[in-house]
């Protein structure tokens, strides 16, 4: 018993914020300003690294995917919207060209991604 116990356990946040600054560093190709790009991985390491844990503790059954980092949830819509958020907040004025670069999302893309955010904030 004491086996299974160690052997399944999420892996340590700088596992995952190591994989997200590859992520952004990698998308930004220094066209964000360091200090800002560096935000934005604390605070998406922050975020997901939150979410795992508690799905960790939600879903017992689904332990084995919650224990380490799938990229594919860097992409996902709350993720997105809470870097939004972040960058509007801190009134950057390039957030648009920005949320783009991270977001890998064209103009028309973009738009229907507002779109949808603001669906998803005001239904």
């Amino acid at each position: 018993m004491l086996f299974w116990k160690t052997e399944n356990k999420i892996e340590p946040k700088r596992e995952f914020y190591s994989k997200i600054e590859e992520y952004y560093v990698g998308l930004a190709d220094k066209q964000i300003p360091t200090d800002l790009l560096y935000e934005i991985i604390s605070k998406v390491t922050d975020q997901i690294y939150s979410d795992y844990k508690r799905f960790w503790k939600q879903y017992p059954k689904s332990r084995k995917r919650y224990s380490t980092l799938k990229m594919d949830d860097i992409d996902h819509d709350f993720v997105r919207y809470s870097i939004t958020d972040f960058l509007n907040e801190k009134g950057i004025s390039e957030s648009r060209s920005f949320s783009k670069i991270l977001f890998k999302m064209n103009d028309k893309e973009f738009d229907k991604y507002l779109d949808q955010k603001d669906w998803y904030e005001t239904k």
